[in-house]
């Protein structure tokens, strides 16, 4: 079975693919995760089994769960009709914001931000740099002004699949909460 995690960007989707893992893995489950963004360091001990590549074939009696931010656009990692199910999270205006400042926080000071698959890491590697903060600034801007937009568009290209199920996430000190 796979299973595709998405929604627009910084919504809580790596946290919910590792809660996923745990859960699905606890209950016995043989499961194998991806994080289609093909970072090349892990950012979680968890993210360790994402740094190998999607497999070009699927086992029946495994479980993938395949977190991918561009599954809507062209550089998408595999086509939306392969997905036995769709996991989209939707977040409110405000709840964005908040996850956006806790990243913030976290990309001023190591120096980088928004990484691209293409294009690895932005920013100069140093922290607390003022031009990284206009950058980051500029891309949170940017993800708020466009957010209605990227779920419409996201909407219209998910909409006819056949197993889609909604998750809507908050904002907690503690992470992500999610309700499905």
């Amino acid at each position: 079975m796979k299973v595709l995690i998405t929604g627009i960007g910084i919504v809580g989707k790596s946290t919910l693919r590792r809660q996923l893992l745990q859960k699905m893995r606890a209950a016995g489950a043989k499961v194998e995760h991806f994080d289609a963004d093909c970072f090349d360091i892990t950012r979680h001990p968890l993210d360790v089994d994402c740094l190998k590549e999607i497999p070009k074939e699927f086992s029946a009696d495994t479980i993938y769960l395949i977190e991918d931010v561009h599954a809507t656009m062209s550089q998408a990692i595999m086509p939306l009709p392969e997905y036995n199910l769709i996991v989209y999270l939707k977040v409110g205006a405000i709840t964005q914001i908040l996850f956006w400042l806790s990243r913030i926080t976290h990309w001023l000071a190591v120096g980088q931000y928004s990484w691209e698959a293409k294009t690895g890491w932005q920013g100069n590697n140093k922290p607390y740099s003022l031009p990284n903060l206009l950058g980051i600034l500029k891309n949170l801007f940017r993800n708020i002004s466009h957010r209605k937009r990227w779920i419409e568009e996201d909407w219209q290209k998910i909409g006819q699949h056949p197993n889609i199920q909604i998750v809507q996430v908050r904002w907690s000190r503690r992470g992500p909460k999610y309700t499905f």
